[in-house]
């Protein structure tokens, strides 16, 4: 299983350490060899030098046997580097399967002799695109790999085991990194372990030119890693429920006259209806302090950039839905957000549309962010919590056989190009009417290119030197 792949993770680093040194070792004996024998012939490698070479008949010193040693040396007799195998694990599973805490509890008693980094991988990417910007304004011109590869340098510094939990690849240019430094890694004996709940073949599953790096990072993940699987119970619900079940039992055992309702400390959590206001007071309504007073303010995040904040008082701040998912916010963002605050209120999340995935996928952001650094969210929505997302979750049907049609579902659309050729490609579309304006403007497009093929066939010989600008190329009768 999963910890019996993890556990081959110390034994496969210290194996790879100990030959690393063997290999270091003959490196140093084999150019100290050479040094040792190009010493000996350094009179001739002299009178080598200094031979003018006049006249035919003069004799010229003879060549010398060793040659001389010009800086660093590597010995291709010895072979390459040691090679560090398996490179990392790679464990995918289902929700609350628990593979982040065999993460946690590896960090902490299986690696304990080695140094570990856990992070998030939004905080791991967002470390790797700041680093990687300022490598690139320092190195100007230089080519990527080589940015890439100091990169691996600063993320392998003081590290043995990285830990990366909920690793996701969400864009292209992310894809075609992660294949490069994964490698890197691996070529600095840096294990990596990973969870997510993808396997590998879907990582950016669907995704725009996907077929350009995610089948290389696939193959590397299969062959140098150890892929594992979690299947098994969600035990995060399966706490929930017993939470919920303790509480409804100590309700009945102290004669509530709304045993049957939800527990206290849940409703503290997640309003469904009703108004904001009502639902705010009603989460702060047992605090020693009531609810704090909140003013507007704002808060520094990624990239020199500023959000504002509608309400903040006392480490907790107040969001609309628009305000965190209708805007051009990141994953780093919310990091941000939850080092600033200890709680999150967030009102009137709406039932989001078919159209509306990428705002689901930043509520989903969110959700993992203040999860991940244990920040309580209250959240209040106009619409029971389970249909939020109800719509959106159609599009992991979109390839199935008996699922939804991409097309009809007006997510995937010909975008006009200047070109007189549509092309297939993935617009993140905020409306339906932005999908119809694409649809029109493709339609336009298509009756002037039919306007003009109908304008040659009335003039053939324009049409015979028609050199596809405008103008025609026939000689003037």
């Amino acid at each position: 299983g999963a910890s019996s792949a993890l556990a081959k993770l110390p034994v496969a680093l210290a194996e790879a350490r100990e030959a690393l040194c063997r290999w270091d070792a003959e490196q140093v004996r084999l150019t100290a060899q050479a040094e040792a024998s190009a010493s000996r012939v350094r009179a001739e490698r002299e009178k080598a030098s200094a031979w003018t070479g006049e006249g035919w008949f003069k004799g010229s010193p003879s060549t010398p046997s060793h040659p001389a040693v010009v800086g660093p040396m590597c010995w291709l007799s010895v072979g390459p580097p040691p090679a560090l195998k398996p490179a990392g694990c790679y464990i995918h599973g289902s929700v609350g399967s628990g593979k982040s805490t065999l993460m946690d509890l590896f960090c902490l008693f299986g690696a304990s002799k080695w140094r570990v980094r856990r992070q998030h991988f939004h905080e791991f990417s967002l470390w790797l695109h700041q680093t990687l910007h300022g490598q690139q304004r320092r190195s100007g011109d230089a080519p990527s790999k080589h940015i890439l590869a100091r990169v691996a340098d600063f993320a392998a510094e003081g590290t043995d085991i990285l830990c990366l939990d909920e690793f996701a690849v969400t864009n292209v240019a992310d894809a075609a990194i992660m294949v490069e430094l994964l490698r890197l890694l691996s070529e600095r004996h840096v294990a990596v372990v990973c969870t997510t709940n993808r396997p590998p073949d879907d990582l950016y599953k669907d995704g725009l030119h996907r077929e350009r790096y995610i089948p290389a990072l696939a193959s590397h993940l299969h062959r140098d890693f150890l892929v594992v699987a979690v299947h098994g119970a969600d035990y995060r619900d399966a706490m929930f429920r017993a939470d919920a079940e303790k509480c409804r039992s100590l309700s009945t055992s102290l004669h509530d006259t709304a045993a049957d309702a939800v527990p206290q400390r849940l409703q503290r959590v997640i309003f469904e209806g009703g108004t904001a206001e009502a639902a705010l007071g009603s989460a702060f309504a047992e605090e020693p302090g009531g609810l704090p007073d909140l003013a507007p303010g704002s808060l520094r995040i990624s990239w020199g950039r500023s959000l504002a904040v509608p309400g903040v008082g006392s480490g907790m701040a107040r969001f609309h839905f628009d305000d965190l998912c209708r805007r051009a916010l990141s994953a780093e963002d919310y990091l941000h957000l939850a080092l600033e605050y200890h709680t999150v209120f967030v009102h009137d999340v709406p039932r989001l549309a078919l159209e509306e995935h990428n705002e689901a996928r930043r509520f989903t952001n969110l959700v993992d962010a203040l999860y991940e650094h244990s920040v309580r969210m209250v959240c209040h929505s106009t619409v029971p919590i389970h249909d939020v997302l109800q719509s959106v979750e159609a599009l992991r049907d979109t390839n199935s056989t008996d699922g939804h049609d991409a097309d009809k579902l007006g997510v995937f659309e010909a975008m006009y190009d200047d070109s007189p050729n549509f092309q297939l490609q993935i617009k993140e579309l905020g409306s339906r009417e932005k999908w119809q304006e694409l649809r029109d403007r493709k339609v336009a497009e298509e009756q002037r290119v039919e306007a003009k093929r109908l304008a040659r066939l009335n003039a053939p010989a324009a049409a015979e030197g028609d050199t596809g600008s405008g103008w025609s190329a026939a000689p003037a009768g």
